[in-house]
């Protein structure tokens, strides 16, 4: 048994310090989650806390052994939230927390940014405004407060003002608590104050670091501030030359690689640097705080140094675990990835409780339902049973004919874009620039541009096919000027085959466009005619699989190493870009350089040909049956990027030739290519974890690939980028081997060199069992397989196409223009740019998007748009008319508790729009059913009264809305809720109370009084007030049962199908339901009556 000892840590909400028992093992991520537990701070922000060591500025790392450090702690939330108002509506204990820790800052004089007396008034205006805080959160009274000023005046203020500070107080405090302000509006004063004389609170200085540049050795301070407002993210202090120099924003980072002895490589999107830290606590604390904020800016499932993983995020990724990403994003991520398919699940971490998680599983019908899942330290418990593993679970729910039917996890992705990015920035205003300012802008553009043909001079003679003879490249000299001129590769479509492949060839091209990297061959520009070319970059020594094999001897294994890191760059360049390249070989890797001590090669781009029986090593097994699947999917690169790597460790062999006998089916069947004589184990093993049902993604294939080099001795000349400008370091991501020099360069090697050459093999439509009619030309071909082998194949698809939505999105989406429409709003013109769709209907569809004002300074705002089309307005010609009702509804209805409408898009001859305000939660019936748990009957009566008091404004403008259902009420946050679709809403006539139907329409009739739902349909704010009785009793039952069905035959009867909600109070039941379901209409409560109602139980429940 191990041995316990304690470790002290303080906490700023507790006097008492906590002493805490702790073995050998523990980690510091442990000891966090302890006390946010005791704490009562949730899964959803405890990412923002560490521990710092007592005495120091420094932090331990997650995987931190507390026992082998100061065992003194203090629990401080380390990372700065830009948006404070965004906190509160996340967790009101969090955002205390971080009120008490600035506050307690402050008082001791622990902001480096504010010095006394500089800000003596700044001072004493947040110690009455602490004061102001006391009296309104803790119910003193104002003397008491006075009389105890010392205890929210900061010392230094009060030391050298002393009794000045209680006549202050006496003055300023009164007028401000009578201002009737709540206590969180004067904590949020507070911090913006703060945050305006400390703009840099919670940065972290790293003093007496080295900075090796090139030869150089450089002492600075190294300062991580991801929201400075000149220099965001890490800067330098050069304390030599006395000036700051910036290195790069958050976002920029790629991974860390200790190097030994205290030194550390910083990989960023540019040239990487290289710093030596004075200890291991101060170099886990500067890694520990870039890896922090970059999980909490860009990518929370990525740790960027593979020394200092997250425990629990490598727990999470084992088990294919979301973080706690709440109901309404699973939901979404279920219905965008897989449209809400039979069997597809997605398991989370429940943003409330430790050690709880929450499976949310398509149903049959296309619904999803939520299951609680509690871990119990030894076994899982689910439905009231244990399960030792959650495969066990899995493997339990695999009858697609039961209940819950568990068939395929959607994992969690590095690019998913949710609420777990507490740090994330408010989005930036937009400026339009006039033509003055766009050539500064345009200076340093390295994009490709078109050229001119009369500006290239083809060398003759130099002509060689690409694969298929589909295209022709030829050496050729690009003449930038009249005295300058760039050796380059010019490659064009054959004459005969520019018609067929003039749109893919074009498409290429545009792709290739995108990418800016060291690793890849760079697309200078394209001719657009006589004829359509790219003009590439020349690189003289040809195919690296053919040097391979020319040079085996001469070739060490740690080139190797250092060509398969360049190579795991190039495949990250890629995804980060968005681009599936379909085709990495070891002959797709062109020679740039080899030297005695160094070889230095480059992806080049895409091809058009055809996928072949030859390809199969280099496709993943589930694309067998279409295999141009890996054309557009990033598995596909990353299976192919292994298989390259096999090729580069064996020497430029093929894997076809050596091993003749593996075939599709023995793929399938689960063997590999076997390990070459002198691949290292390590590559080995990464190899192996790209050929598997869950790969490593690029980022992680990059970063553990330089671990690898790292971890040898490798000089750092060897592989370091060129050193860089001390006075030019903010460009300094432009001094690279990316860029090139407008001047004629030698023409070393030989023309066969000038390009990859692929081997002309027989062209197939991408699928292996169409390839040949007898299958004897290709062994054990896939056509010849048994149908229990195809089901395992499809099963095997099924498993790893899970994988396929955790990386980039599929398809040429992403490439495509987008389009803007402009809107009106309150008179001004807006631009309105779609990004994806989130709903749809009878009318159209919804979108997800963004508006910003035209032609000026603007912020981008989130909106939702619904879109009637002009095919579906053909359709249905009284769509239009409906929907033009909707906007006239939506306008005259302005109030907190109904969604905004923003603009709109109005032309007959075209798609109409209406613009609304975006509200991440989505509706009320997914949030009770994901949240239902945690929802107190407080939280419930403020939902209905919300409902009660929009509606009683809606009845007040002469509106019926005629589908008052939880699906058609929208989450703000976890208090506050808005009413939305007013497609079926009508303005009622002059001098009625009602509205008969006159269409005949689909109508959501269980929700609808008896005279609504048979004759004489009859609609009015009465009918309305039933239709809030079902709405509250789906808010009492939390969305767990379906609304009982309407028998036309007996409406009568209608009240006595709702049975009293599972603890719900009987008078809550009773007058917020049972009263709106009156038989006479005029019997029925109004809404006044029942926000009144509402506000009566809430401080009952309160």
């Amino acid at each position: 048994m191990a041995a316990v000892e304690t470790v002290k840590v303080s906490v700023v909400i507790d006097p008492t310090p906590n002493i805490i028992p702790c073995t050998i093992s523990s980690t510091a991520e442990e000891l966090c989650i302890f006390l946010c537990t005791k704490y009562n701070i949730p899964p959803l922000t405890r990412t923002l806390f560490a521990l710092r060591i007592k005495g120091t500025d420094y932090f331990l790392k997650d995987n931190s052994k507390v026992l082998s450090s100061s065992r003194d702690y203090e629990l401080r939330i380390r990372f700065k939230v830009p948006r404070l108002g965004h906190l509160i509506t996340i967790d009101e204990t969090t955002y205390d927390y971080y009120f008490q820790q600035a506050r307690n800052d402050v008082n001791e004089n622990k902001v480096r940014e504010i010095k006394y007396p500089e800000h003596k008034q700044e001072l004493m205006g947040l110690g009455i405004a602490d004061m102001a805080r006391a009296v309104i959160e803790e119910n003193l009274q104002l003397n008491d407060v006075i009389r105890n000023y010392k205890k929210h005046v900061p010392k230094v203020v009060v030391k050298r003002h002393g009794h000045f500070c209680k006549k202050c107080a006496h003055k300023y405090l009164p007028p401000l608590c009578s201002a009737k302000h709540d206590a969180n509006y004067v904590k949020s004063s507070y911090l913006k104050q703060l945050y305006s004389l400390a703009p840099n609170y919670l940065a972290e200085e790293y003093d007496n670091v080295l900075w090796q540049n090139g030869g150089d050795v450089v002492p600075v301070r190294v300062v991580v501030a991801p929201f400075n407002p000149q220099q965001p993210g890490i800067r330098l202090y050069n304390t030599l030359k006395r000036n700051w120099f910036h290195v790069c924003t958050i976002e920029e980072l790629i991974y860390l690689t200790r190097n030994g002895d205290n030194s550390l490589e910083v990989s960023r999107r540019g040239t990487p640097l290289f710093f030596t830290f004075q200890s291991e606590e101060q170099l886990s604390s500067f890694i520990s705080v870039c890896d922090g904020y970059y999980r909490l800016m860009v990518k929370w499932t990525f740790n960027l140094s593979k020394d200092d993983e997250t425990p629990s995020l490598k727990d999470l990724q084992r088990i294919k675990c979301h973080g706690p990403v709440g109901g309404a994003f699973s939901y979404r991520k279920l219905d965008e990835k897989r449209g809400k398919k039979h069997g597809c699940y997605i398991l989370r971490q429940c943003q409330d409780d430790y050690n709880v998680f929450y499976l949310d599983v398509c149903t049959k019908n296309s619904i999803t339902e939520t299951y609680r899942l509690e871990f119990k330290g030894h076994y899982y418990l689910f439905n009231n049973e244990e399960y030792s593993t959650i495969e066990r679970l899995v493997s339990s729910h695999q009858n697609s004919e039961g209940r819950i039917f568990l068939n395929e996890c959607i994992p969690p992705s590095e690019y998913d874009k949710s609420q777990l990015l507490l740090c994330g920035e408010p989005v930036k205003k937009g400026v339009r620039i006039d033509q003055a300012e766009l050539q500064d802008i345009l200076q340093d553009n390295k994009s490709p541009r078109c050229l001119p043909n009369k500006d290239i001079l083809i060398y003759m003679g130099s002509e060689k096919l690409g694969s298929e003879n589909i295209t022709a490249t030829y050496k050729a000299l690009w003449r930038l000027d009249e005295t300058k001129k760039l050796l380059v590769a010019f490659k064009t479509l054959q004459k005969d085959k520019a018609n067929d492949y003039l749109k893919d060839f074009m498409e290429l091209a545009s792709k290739w466009a995108c990418v800016q990297s060291s690793s890849i061959v760079r697309l200078y520009g394209v001719t657009l005619s006589s004829p359509t070319a790219m003009v590439l970059e020349y690189l003289p020594y040809g195919p690296f699989d053919v040097y391979l094999r020319e040079n085996e001897e001469r070739v060490k294994p740690i080139h190797l190493k250092k060509v398969a890191a360049g190579l795991a760059r190039a495949l990250w360049d890629l995804s980060e870009a968005g681009i599936v390249h379909g085709g990495i070989r070891c002959r797709r890797l062109l020679l740039a350089s080899h030297q005695a001590d160094r070889i230095i090669v480059k992806l080049s781009g895409p091809s058009l040909r055809q996928y072949t029986p030859q390809d199969i090593p280099w496709i993943p097994v589930e694309f067998f049956s279409d295999m141009n699947l890996a054309k557009r999917s990033v598995l596909g690169d990353i299976w192919a990027f292994a298989t390259t790597l096999w090729e580069v460790f064996s020497y430029g062999q093929s894997p076809n030739k050596k091993y003749t006998m593996l075939t599709a089916r023995s793929y399938e069947l689960g063997e590999r290519l076997m390990r070459p004589a002198r691949c290292p184990g390590e590559v080995w093993l990464l190899m192996k974890q790209c050929w598997c049902a869950d790969p490593l993604r690029p980022q992680e294939i990059m970063r553990d690939m330089n671990h690898m080099l790292h971890r040898e001795y490798v000089p750092l000349h060897e592989y370091e980028e060129p050193k860089i400008s001390l006075d030019h370091i903010e460009n300094a991501d432009t001094i690279s081997s990316e860029r090139f020099i407008p001047s004629e360069l030698s023409d070393a090697g030989s023309n066969k060199s000038l390009i990859s050459v692929d081997s002309s093999v027989p062209s197939t439509n991408g699928t292996i069992s169409d390839t040949y009619d007898n299958p004897s030309q290709f062994a054990d071909n896939t056509s010849s397989r048994s149908e229990e082998s195809a089901g395992a194949a499809r099963a095997a698809c099924g498993s790893r196409r899970s994988s396929l939505s955790a990386l980039a999105p599929d398809g040429d989406a992403a490439f495509a223009p987008r389009l803007m429409e402009s809107i009106v709003s309150q008179g001004k013109t807006y631009l309105v740019t779609i990004t994806k769709r989130i709903g749809s209907g009878n009318y159209g569809h919804v979108f997800k998007g963004w508006m910003e004002r035209d032609n000026q300074e603007s912020q981008r705002k989130e909106v939702a748009v619904k879109k009637l089309t002009r095919q579906a307005s053909e359709r249905n010609g009284s769509l239009y008319e409906d929907f033009k009702n909707e906007l006239e509804i939506m306008k005259s209805l302005q109030h907190i508790n109904i969604v905004e409408i923003l603009g709109y898009s109005w032309d007959h001859g075209s798609d109409v729009l209406i613009v609304m305000e975006y509200l991440e939660e989505g509706s009320l019936n997914y949030y009770l059913k994901f949240q239902g748990d945690k929802l107190r009957i407080s939280h419930l009566l403020k939902y209905a009264k919300d409902i009660a008091t929009g509606m009683d404004h809606v009845s007040a403008k002469n509106v019926v809305h005629r589908d008052l259902a939880t699906r058609n009420i929208l989450v703000v946050n976890k208090h506050h809720v808005k009413i939305s679709d007013f497609g079926l809403a009508r303005i009622l006539p002059k001098e009625e109370n009602a509205y008969r139907i006159k269409t005949e329409r689909l109508l959501p009739i269980n929700w609808y009084a008896p005279e609504s739902a048979v004759e004489p349909w009859h609609f009015s704010s009465k009918s309305d007030v039933w239709s809030f009785g079902v709405t509250a009793w789906e808010i009492f039952t939390r969305a767990r049962h379906e609304v009982p069905r309407f028998d036309v035959e007996r409406p009568r009867e209608r009240a006595s199908c709702f049975q009293i909600p599972e603890g719900c109070p009987s008078e809550i039941f009773r007058h917020l339901m049972k009263d709106c379901w009156a038989l006479d209409p005029n019997v029925r409560p109004k809404f006044i009556d029942l926000v009144h109602m509402c506000k009566r139980f809430m401080d009952e429940y309160n």
